[in-house]
């Protein structure tokens, strides 16, 4: 009896998809975009190893409903636009096409690819050079979820928020998440705490003002939104680490009042920090902090003020000159 090959795993993402249909050159002879006109598109088939690849107008194609990502880096939308003008779109986006039965009428719903898609149509391209991948509406859902998920890019609460929808929109457990994306059940679990911490806190996380480590060291203190936010600006403002941060933790578990002076008796610092901010202080006149920060030989150094006289002295010692 022959044995049929095993079929790729979802978790795999977009190369499991695609498999060898790749555009090694979207400019080539095959590829010219149209006219940006309302003149009806042929969807013009490409010739690649694997073949399937075609063209597609953009306003045939519905962005992805199940997109995790709330926002768009706009920098980089930008800088992917001037890489597709100078080279062309050299990977297609992947797509299924709509099925019958729904209500909607554009031929085709995005799977993967909307940052490419978005950067095409920023560039003034009409049409785009697609894979196409037959599915039925939950089957296009699954995949546009598990593919996004699979993305580098997204902050620990796009994923968090991700699983979150994964486990909703197809009643799973964390264990059969783990198993579609091909990841450890703790890796699922970790995420999803990151959904106790308050909106306040979770938008740290986003801005990468603490990170992932700390995140989930702050929800053990689900139900408590005012101590996490409060430990999680500590955490910002001072560049606590991990360690730290499980400290203050613990204390506040216990119960333990968290005042100003307690916390930093718990937090030791180096003391050649201390030293430098000794002398920094003495030269400009006034209080002088330095904050490392999470990333080696980055941070801050904050210098306070407490009237115009020594706000005038911090500029006259860092030799700047104020406009009258």
């Amino acid at each position: 009896m022959t044995r049929q090959p095993d079929r790729p795993r979802l978790g795999r993402g977009l190369s499991s998809l695609i498999r060898n249909s790749t555009v090694s050159e979207t400019n080539s002879p095959e590829y010219q975009p149209a006219p940006a006109d309302d003149q009806t598109v042929e969807h013009r088939p490409m010739q690649t190893a694997a073949g399937g690849v075609i063209v597609v107008p953009i306003k045939d194609i519905r962005p992805n409903p199940a997109q995790p990502r709330r926002k768009f880096d706009e920098q980089a939308l930008s800088e992917l636009s001037a890489s597709i003008r100078l080279h062309g779109l050299l990977q297609p986006v992947l797509v299924a096409r709509t099925p019958e039965d729904e209500e909607d009428k554009c031929p085709y719903r995005l799977i993967a690819g909307e940052r490419r898609l978005r950067a095409a149509e920023q560039t003034g391209l009409v049409e785009i050079p697609c894979i196409v991948r037959p599915a039925s509406s939950r089957e296009m859902l699954e995949l546009s979820l598990i593919e996004n998920i699979r993305r580098a890019d997204l902050n620990p609460v796009e994923r968090a928020n991700a699983y979150r929808d994964l486990m909703d929109r197809f009643d799973l457990k964390q264990e059969e998440v783990a198993k579609r994306m091909g990841d450890a059940r703790a890796t699922v679990a970790n995420y999803l705490r990151i959904l106790d911490l308050c909106d306040s806190v979770q938008s740290l996380v986003i801005s990468d003002e603490i990170s992932f480590g700390h995140a989930k060291v702050l929800a053990g203190l689900a139900g408590k939104p005012d101590i996490q936010e409060r430990l999680a600006q500590r955490v910002a403002n001072d560049s606590l680490s991990v360690r730290q941060l499980e400290v203050l933790v613990k204390a506040a578990q216990k119960g333990h009042p968290l005042t100003e002076d307690r916390d930093r008796t718990k937090i030791s610092r180096p003391a050649y920090l201390i030293d430098l901010e000794g002398q920094l202080t003495q030269a400009v006149g006034t209080k002088v902090t330095i904050r490392p920060g999470r990333a080696k030989n980055t941070g801050r150094i904050v210098i306070d003020y407490y009237g115009l006289d020594d706000f005038d002295k911090i500029i006259a010692a860092l030799g700047a000159e104020i406009e009258s």
